[in-house]
């Protein structure tokens, strides 16, 4: 079984039409939508804007319905000189928290550096990074790039930053994407990929830009673009995989 989460409705709203049959199951308090698409077991949820949402949906699904693969999807913001336009298609290479620390004199620091580690393994303290494996990668590319040639549209991947307040000028989009290396942000995916790393479940990101990260113009945005591009990547990409993967 492959679960998808999204923050919204509106960002899943082709991929539910595309399950048959589509069933309404409870898991916990929310709706999950539970079908098929191209002979594969697909279970869908929506978790709200925000990390703490994000973190509580992927723990209940995955509490409840242990998946070989969640696959996050949605839209975000695109970094100025990260060279995407606004429908243009990312695939995370990682996800990283973007303001999980603290600002000092000297700059920002995250929680790692001050002992104070966000996740630890076997003994190890884990960065605020979540890299997405090589070969997961390089499975699941070719689909998502045709799709974004029959799109009209680019898909780049890189690096994509959480953070719990969305960047609304151009310096401040500038700072986080010097500061991260990142190529566009969103508000939910290093806490999805967090609980994906906890419990062994492989994780995949991907989101359409409805906008660019400048001084905040909503007349510029084109979220249905952005979302109905990245549906119809994750549809390619369920389509034309032989073997998705298993979980660890």
């Amino acid at each position: 079984m492959i679960a998808i989460i999204a923050a919204v409705a509106d960002e899943s709203r082709l991929l539910r039409q595309w399950l048959f049959p589509c069933e309404v199951r409870r898991c916990g308090r929310r709706d999950l939508y539970w079908g098929n698409l191209f002979g594969r077991r697909i279970a869908l949820m929506h978790c709200g804007v925000g990390k703490a949402n994000a973190a509580a949906t992927a723990t209940l699904l995955l509490e409840q319905n242990l998946p070989s693969l969640l696959i996050a999807i949605g839209c975000a913001g695109a970094y100025p000189d990260s060279s995407l336009a606004i429908g243009d298609l990312v695939l995370a290479s990682e996800e990283l928290y973007a303001d999980e620390g603290v600002i000092t004199g000297d700059g920002f620091r995250d929680f790692a550096s001050l002992g104070f580690p966000l996740l630890q393994e076997n003994g190890a303290t884990l960065p605020c990074r979540f890299p997405i494996p090589t070969d997961l990668l390089a499975s699941a590319r070719p689909f998502i790039e045709q799709s974004a040639r029959d799109a009209g549209c680019k898909l780049l991947m890189g690096p994509l930053v959480t953070v719990s307040t969305c960047s609304g000028t151009l310096a401040a989009g500038r700072d986080i994407a010097r500061r991260t290396g990142g190529v566009a942000e969103n508000m939910e995916g290093a806490a999805i990929a967090q609980i994906c790393r906890e419990y062994g479940v492989p994780f995949l990101e991907i989101r359409g830009i409805a906008n660019r990260v400048e001084n905040r113009d909503l007349a510029t945005w084109d979220l249905p673009a952005a979302s109905r591009n990245a549906q119809q990547a994750v549809r390619a990409l369920l389509q034309g995989w032989s073997s998705p993967p298993r979980r660890a």
